[in-house]
Parts: C-alpha cells; sequence; structure tokens
C-alpha cells in the first residue's frame, strides 16, 4: 500500500488552486511573456488577485463528494450549486466551461449524470481534466484498474461524453498515481500510456495521443507546444512543462507565459508537479495572495486527513 500523507494530499490541493488563481488574469492572451513574480489580479474576469476559476472550483466538488462517498447525482447536485456561487473564492461563478455549464443544465432538468455530458467529437475541451485530479488521491491504493477505469469514465462523462476525453482523464490520474507512489516522470508516463492499451478503447481515438508518448516529446521546442481548452493539447502542454527542469514558481509562469488557456494549464501542470515533488514550496506571497475561504480550507483539511494513509 502506498503511503500518503495529510500534508501531500493538500499540497496537491493547493498547489494546483495557487497555479489556478495565478493563470486566471491572463486567460485567453497570445503566447508572450506575460508571467510576474507578483500574482496579478484583475485581469480576463476583472477578479481581485488570488481569485481560481471553475478548475478548482470543480475540483473541490468532486472533493466533496468523494470525501462523502456521494453519488454522480450528488456530484452533479454540488455542481447546480456552483453556478449559484458555491465553492467559488468571492461567491460568485465568474467562469465556467460551455460543455460543463452545458451538462448541469441538462442535469437539472432531469437528464440522467451518465448520460449529461456532451458526447461529441466537438466538445472535447479540458473541463473534466481540470477537476479530476482528486481521483488519484482516493484511487491511489486500488489494486483494480477496471474498477479505477470505470470511475475515471463515470466522473468524466457527466460532462464531457465522448470518448477522447474519458482517456485524458485515465492518462492523467494514472500519470498522478503513479507519481504520488514515488516513480519517476518517464515512468510514471509509460505507465500511464499502459492503462488505456488493449482496454477496449478505440484505436482512432488513441491516436490522438501518440505523439505525448513519443520519446521525443519532452525534448520538443516551445514552438511545437499548443496550449488551448482542448482537451489534447492541455494534456500535453501540462506534460511537456513537467519535463522541463523548472522550479515551481518557472513552471507555473511558464505555462502561463504559453498563452491561451492559461490558468487550466497552469493548474494540470503544477498538479503533476506536485505530485512528483513531495517537499514543493510554494512561494509566500502567492500563498498569501490566494484567496481560501474558511470553509473551503475546512474541506481541503477534511478531503486530505480521510485519504492520507501512513505517516
Amino acid at each position: 500500500m502506498t503511503a500518503i500523507t495529510s500534508t501531500r494530499i493538500t499540497q496537491l490541493l493547493l498547489g494546483g488552486m495557487i497555479a489556478d488563481a495565478y493563470g486566471v488574469p491572463y486567460e485567453f492572451r497570445p503566447r508572450q511573456a506575460m508571467a510576474k513574480r507578483r500574482m496579478d489580479g484583475y485581469g480576463t474576469y476583472d477578479q481581485p488577485a488570488g481569485s481560481w476559476s471553475d478548475d478548482s472550483s470543480l475540483t473541490l466538488i468532486l472533493a466533496a463528494n468523494l470525501l462523502e462517498n456521494g453519488s454522480l447525482n450528488d456530484l452533479m447536485d454540488k455542481m447546480v450549486t456552483y453556478l449559484d456561487g458555491a465553492y467559488t473564492p468571492m461567491g460568485e461563478c465568474f467562469d465556467i466551461g460551455n460543455a460543463t455549464r452545458k451538462a448541469i443544465i441538462a442535469y437539472a432538468q432531469g437528464t440522467e449524470p451518465r448520460m449529461a455530458g456532451d458526447r461529441s467529437p466537438a466538445a472535447n475541451g479540458n473541463g473534466a481534466l481540470m477537476r479530476i485530479a482528486p481521483l488519484a488521491v482516493s484511487l491511489l491504493n486500488e489494486p483494480d484498474s477496471t474498477v479505477r477505469r470505470q470511475v475515471i469514465t463515470d466522473t468524466t462523462i457527466v460532462t464531457h461524453g465522448h470518448e477522447r476525453s474519458v482517456i485524458a482523464s485515465v492518462i492523467y490520474v494514472e500519470l498522478l498515481r503513479h507519481l504520488l507512489a514515488g516513480e519517476p516522470l518517464a515512468v510514471s508516463l509509460t505507465a500511464a500510456r499502459d492503462a488505456i492499451k488493449d482496454v477496449g478503447f478505440s484505436a482512432q481515438e488513441l491516436s490522438y495521443y501518440q505523439w505525448l508518448f513519443t520519446p521525443s516529446f519532452p525534448l520538443l521546442p516551445e514552438s511545437d507546444i499548443r496550449s488551448s481548452g482542448y482537451v489534447v493539447d492541455t494534456l500535453e502542454a501540462a506534460v511537456w512543462l513537467n519535463f522541463q527542469p523548472e522550479t515551481y514558481p518557472q513552471l507555473v509562469m511558464h505555462a502561463v507565459d504559453l498563452g491561451e488557456d492559461t490558468d487550466t494549464v497552469a493548474q494540470i501542470a503544477a498538479t503533476i508537479y506536485c505530485a512528483a515533488h513531495p517537499n514543493v514550496e510554494f512561494p509566500k506571497a502567492w500563498r498569501n495572495d490566494l484567496i481560501l475561504p474558511r470553509d473551503i480550507a475546512v474541506l481541503i483539511a477534511r478531503f486530505a486527513a480521510r485519504f492520507s494513509v501512513g505517516n
């Protein structure tokens, strides 16, 4: 059984939230040198510094759902409350993807959770990928790969029903699991690749992720890395960033300088980084700037305590 401390789980969640908040003011800007040593505010969404987006809100909702052993209906019920400002830094839902909003509304109007997510190829944004990291913690010591894959699938399709999004979620969760178990990034990525092989995914959909697993991928120039909200682009950018020899703040600033979906790329890249670095340290100023309501801090602490194993 892999041991994981409550501190490490807390750092995993906070590391993603800090990166998310850092990237929020820059979202949708073109690739350029934008990042600064301080955490900015009042950019794209006119929110104060330290405001995190739907990436973190929906991640926290999944954490709350797992903490309560909740059903998919419970998960979707919590997402409905997000539209009214729950699980947010300032009581306001200021950012949500189209596919996620569409799925939440469909559920609220009576659609069964597993059928709420759009199944069209055009609906392969990163809205499921960005919120699914808590499964790496809850499934860390689940030995049955079939069980893990089904849980990941069910959690994904409530908002993003296409197979391409499911594959991305499986890669990400399995990558995090192996990193949390202490395996190097390259080894963990190979394990994630193995988790999607010969398990029923179509060859056509698997082909979208071939580049990610090539030996030359970590050595690609930045010009070959796309940082859009398309799920394949986001996953590739986040993994590529972690192959660069950078500290946590350098990685986050690099993610932001890639442009486009700055908050989500930074959040996912930072979560991978935190999974791979048990002793990660955040810039004190960024941690202090992060808006962290008491109820959210309590949720994170409870989730970390619930799923910690060993010392």
